[in-house]
């Protein structure tokens, strides 16, 4: 059945945007915006949709939009697993005195996940992780973190760097989901989960909606308990080894600070994603809400783009993801942010690897402004 990209409106009073974000449709939702919701559909889907009282507009067809932007040219520039593997190596070996690089778990399908520790000396209590790529298609997701790890190696002897290494510790952990990575490279380039065969038959996990805080306690097409869908929640909470992975180096480290790579839409995401209420301590909540938009403006400042500041259940509802869990279990200071671009028509999930090097330096003050933030604050 082919599929389409499509635009959803909603025409009618009976038939409100928001209903299609907390019923169960099993729909891949690509964007959110206050009038409309851009999402990938089979035509059964689309019907529906129609039928439901909504508008469904065809932006392009799911091929042309593959030919249009995945093309040989825009794989060149990204990591593969096993390029990411090598220059996470390298960079380790170039700094020995400071970066140590950590297996901290395999997938399902055996590929080990990479962490590097960046810091001069261990037992510090100041410490912060940045994540990549839960989502396998979002492979901007894993670039920015790299580059991130990469410049503060390469700046290492001058401050802020110098300070925050002689502080405490920052990990990097830039491909969470390398099994489902590698299968949008040689099978779907729009698969976002992980490769767990189902017992339904279908694959996958989504990576982000594992976590144990308020795991399945949703259940609507961002946080799905069917097998098929795209945000499918698992059997269980940390069903997935790489969610265990990353849970098991959060327990170990005791993050004070959590920011989580994805793209697209030029977000900054704060908890809670469960639900629209707001974080209950209000020094938590503004502590939050401040930075994120302290982010916002750091962003603009670079190249003018505009990544929205908001809690993340704004957005749409999500239970299990990792910025939940980081807060509401370890009161961590907890982002998601979603990188470049703004829509499907300026490419979605694929860019060309042009897009890579400015949407790393926009993205650097804002980073550099979280791992600051989360090493001035008073100790727990």
């Amino acid at each position: 059945m082919a599929s389409l990209i499509a635009r959803v409106t909603s025409t009618s009073p009976r038939a409100p945007l928001a209903r299609l974000l907390t019923a169960p449709l099993g729909l891949d939702v690509w964007e959110v915006k206050p009038d409309h919701l851009v999402l990938q559909a089979d035509e059964a889907q689309a019907a529906r949709l129609e039928a439901m009282g909504y508008g469904v507009e065809q932006v392009q067809m799911l091929e042309p939009y593959l030919s249009t932007f995945a093309t040989e040219a825009a794989e060149t520039g990204y990591h593969s697993v096993a390029s990411l593997e090598q220059d996470l190596r390298r960079l380790a070996e170039e700094h020995p005195e400071i970066a140590e690089l950590h297996e901290i778990g395999r997938s399902v399908e055996g590929r080990p996940l990479w962490a590097l520790r960046i810091g001069e000396r261990r037992g510090s209590t100041r410490k912060v992780a940045f994540l990549g790529c839960h989502h396998a298609r979002e492979w901007l997701a894993v670039e920015v973190p790299y580059l991130l790890a990469e410049h503060l190696l390469g700046n290492s002897s001058a401050d802020p760097v110098q300070q925050w290494l002689q502080q405490g510790e920052v990990w990097v952990a830039p491909m969470v989901n390398p099994d489902g990575h590698e299968y949008t490279r040689v099978g779907d380039r729009l698969w976002r989960k992980n490769r767990r065969p189902n017992r339904n038959g279908s694959i996958g996990v989504d990576p982000n909606r594992n976590y144990g805080y308020m795991w399945g306690t949703l259940d609507v097409s961002t946080s799905s308990h069917v097998p098929s869908d795209q945000t499918y929640v698992g059997p269980r909470a940390f069903s997935e080894p790489e969610v265990r992975a990353v849970r098991d180096l959060v327990a170990r480290e005791r993050f004070s600070g959590v920011l989580s790579y994805h793209s697209y839409s030029q977000l900054i995401l704060y908890p809670w994603g469960y639900t629209a209420e707001r974080i209950e301590d209000p020094n938590d909540f503004a502590e939050h809400r401040d930075l994120a938009q302290d982010m916002e403006q750091l962003i603009r400042k670079v190249h003018g783009k505009t990544y929205v500041a908001q809690q993340s259940s704004e957005l749409y509802p999500t239970a299990g993801d990792t910025t939940d869990w980081t807060y509401g279990e370890y009161d961590a200071v907890s982002f998601t942010i979603e990188l470049r671009p703004a829509s499907a028509e300026e490419g979605g999930f694929i860019l060309p690897a042009s897009e890579i090097r400015p949407c790393w330096e926009e993205n650097r003050p804002a980073a550099f402004e979280f791992i600051q933030h989360v090493f001035e604050r008073p100790e727990a």
